[in-house]
């Protein structure tokens, strides 16, 4: 039987369904108290997973579970940040030396225990984007492959071009032009700098709401410290897929509530300080469920597969950007087969390889991403008509950097996107030219360890899939490139087992047991 939703059918409607007869005053107290419960459920929700957390990492679970890092298996089995986990459970462990806050905190207190706010930084995010030919997207994704390889863990584009800027200037004098575009402006100051309650609304309830937990998690922290990782593995999952289905009914009605900007007729001077006062959610977390809620009318398949936990918060956003009406269908089916680290190289690939904003499918299951987006671009390689753009977002400070990286590269009267093209060649000459261990079985697998939804890419080991003490010879197809903990702890600790012949047809198991079966067994990255 599928769990009961708390919002009402006739809430969950199509956002036009609100064009006639909408009345803001009765929408804001109306929206708001929905909004308020799902946000007392969902900080419900979170004590539980905390609290199976604790008990999972004092058992260091993940290891157990074939996996070398907390991050790498909060992406890939609960679509979670590592981070994000070790606070909730941090969190939890605290309370439950403080009986008071604890006391508060169940009765639904939602500040008394409101984790730390891992989705905002303290510096604020701006948007890079520039226009360029399309045969540039392949220079910027070879570039930041390379920044990642250089810096020996995975970077964002955000991340990578802060080392690429970094590079760049420190053989070029920045210019004294300046960008086109402004980059930042600050927001005007809040109303209430202490930010006391009399800035509001006179009648607006502050009460406490305590919403009941759904009743497929009331339960499922009960003698968690005596459960092994497989089992504790599995509760969390289940708590976590009850928190989609939350997640799902908070951006449908959010996006209603910020499209028609109720939070002024509450007298909150932002939508991000309602969020924040209200309803204790960051307005980067708010922001990403609006998006999710605004794709799902143009392809309900996704949003359904988020409802269902069929596909995790990570999966979903990552298909956000290529998921359209003609194919999203295949790019939820390609995020229910393959590992996180394998969609989001995927998406990658899809959105350097497309033609202007037209919808691209998945490749084909397996493929080799390195050859494919070449051959799609190589019959306009010789246009330089700036058909395509390179959008990412990163801090303030790092588009700045970046922008002047630009200018100090692009000559007097010169395109800006001409600047960009040689600040990549040159420090892709500059990073290629330095020593480094050149192993062929290394630059096979992308200098990072192949072990399914691992992301290590520091303290590499040249592996024999069949060990050399058992006949195994030296030839490539014998040898993988894995991380030292996978190596030593995972390969040779009996946790992970693997054969085939790499690197396209390696048969991996995590989470290997005696007598049972493993947690997950992959063929490359693929979940069989």
């Amino acid at each position: 039987m599928e769990p009961a939703e708390i919002i009402p059918p006739a809430l969950l409607v199509p956002p036009d369904a609100y064009s006639r007869g909408f009345h803001h005053d009765d929408a804001a107290l109306v929206l708001d108290g929905w909004l308020r419960r799902l946000a007392s459920q969902q900080t419900r929700c979170r004590a539980v997973l905390g609290r199976l957390a604790g008990a999972f990492l004092k058992r260091r679970g993940q290891h157990e579970l074939g996996f070398s890092r907390l991050d790498d298996y909060a992406r890939e089995r609960l679509g979670l940040s590592g981070r994000e986990l070790q606070s909730l459970a941090t969190v939890m462990g605290r309370l439950d030396g403080l009986p008071a806050l604890r006391a508060a905190f169940e009765a639904g207190l939602r500040e008394a225990g409101r984790t730390p706010d891992t989705g905002d930084e303290d510096e604020p995010r701006a948007r890079f984007h520039l226009r360029c030919p399309r045969r540039l997207l392949a220079l910027w994704r070879d570039v930041v492959e390379l920044a990642r390889r250089m810096a020996g863990t995975e970077l964002t584009q955000g991340q990578a071009a802060e080392a690429i800027a970094a590079e760049g200037l420190s053989a070029q004098p920045s210019s004294e032009e300046a960008w086109p575009e402004p980059l930042w402006s600050p927001a005007a100051p809040i109303a209430d700098p202490v930010e006391t309650r009399s800035a509001f609304a006179e009648d607006l309830d502050w009460s406490a709401v305590a919403e009941a937990i759904p009743d497929e998690v009331a339960w499922i922290d009960r003698g968690a410290n005596h459960l092994d990782p497989f089992a504790l593995d599995g509760r969390m999952r289940r708590v976590v897929q009850a928190m989609q289905r939350i997640d799902w009914q908070t951006g449908r009605l959010l996006r209603v509530f910020l499209d028609r900007r109720l939070h002024r007729v509450m007298q909150f001077p932002s939508g991000a300080r309602y969020l924040r006062e209200r309803l204790g959610i960051s307005a980067r977390k708010a922001r990403a469920l609006v998006a999710l809620e605004r794709k799902t009318w143009e392809a309900p398949i996704l949003g359904e597969a988020y409802r269902a936990g069929e596909l995790s918060w990570v999966r979903a956003l990552a298909v956000l950007p290529v998921a359209r009406e003609q194919t999203a269908a295949a790019w939820v089916a390609r995020g229910r087969e393959v590992t996180v680290r394998r969609l989001m190289d995927e998406v990658e690939w899809a959105l350097a390889a497309r033609d202007g904003s037209s919808p691209i499918a998945p490749p084909p299951l397996g493929a080799t991403l390195r050859d494919l987006p070449e051959r799609q671009m190589c019959a306009r390689e010789g246009s330089e008509y700036p058909d395509a753009e390179i959008v990412f977002s990163a801090p303030v400070s790092v588009v700045a950097l970046f922008r002047t990286a630009v200018l100090a590269f692009a000559g007097p009267g010169d395109a800006l996107w001409t600047g960009f093209e040689r600040l990549l060649r040159h420090v892709q000459a500059e990073w290629e030219a330095q020593p480094r261990h050149r192993d062929p079985i290394f630059a096979r697998d992308g200098w990072r360890c192949a072990v399914p939804a691992c992301r290590s890419r520091r303290n590499l080991h040249d592996h024999h899939l069949l060990f050399r003490s058992r006949g195994g010879n030296n030839g490539h197809a014998n040898r993988i490139t894995i991380c030292a903990w996978h190596h030593l702890r995972g390969l040779h600790g009996g946790r992970v087992r693997a054969w085939g012949a790499a690197p396209d047809d390696v048969t991996w198991e995590l989470g290997v047991r005696s007598g049972r079966a493993p947690l997950v067994r992959l063929r490359g990255d693929t979940y069989v």
